[in-house]
Formats: structure tokens, sequence, C-alpha cells
């Protein structure tokens, strides 16, 4: 069989079995929302939200700003090679 069309198959059965797994998890969302509404809610991420302040907003700012100076850093530095010898066989 062709590499790429069996990449291919594998990309679309594994499509297929994404969507049935959504499928299955949101049909088990709905039947536990009969007896359950409040717990589904939370799973689901509704009432689940992270108000983030101003110091962690900087803190984090900062963090990026450092992993991005440390990169160029990194980039300046020119990669030194090692020759190998040869060593001639009389």
């Amino acid at each position: 069989m062709d590499p790429v069309q069996k990449m291919w198959m594998f990309e679309n059965w594994l499509g297929d079995q994404l969507d049935k797994s959504e499928l299955a998890k949101n049909h088990a969302y709905l039947l536990a929302s009969f007896d359950h509404p409040d717990a589904v809610k939370q799973i689901m991420g509704e009432g689940n939200v992270h108000m983030s302040s101003d110091e962690e907003f900087e803190e984090s700012s900062r963090m990026v700003q450092e992993i991005n100076e440390k990169s160029e850093k990194m980039k300046e530095k020119p990669i030194k090679r090692k020759r190998r010898r040869i060593k001639e066989t009389n």
C-alpha cells in the first residue's frame, strides 16, 4: 500500500474516532444534565473562570521577556565546530 495513502487513511480513521468520542461525551453530558445540571455546568467549565490580577500579568510579562532575551543571546553566539583530522596511512 502506498505510504501516503496509508497515512491519509489513518488520519481519517483517527478523525472518526475523535468524532465518536466527542459524541459519546456530549451524550453523557446530556443524560447527566437531567439529574445534576449544576455538576455538568461545572464540568464543562461554565462556572470556573480565573481572573488574574495586574501583578500576575506583570510577572508573566517579565518571565516572557527573560525567556526572549535568553533565546536572543543563544542566537548571537557563533557555533564553533571542531574539525576532525583524518590520519593518513602510509
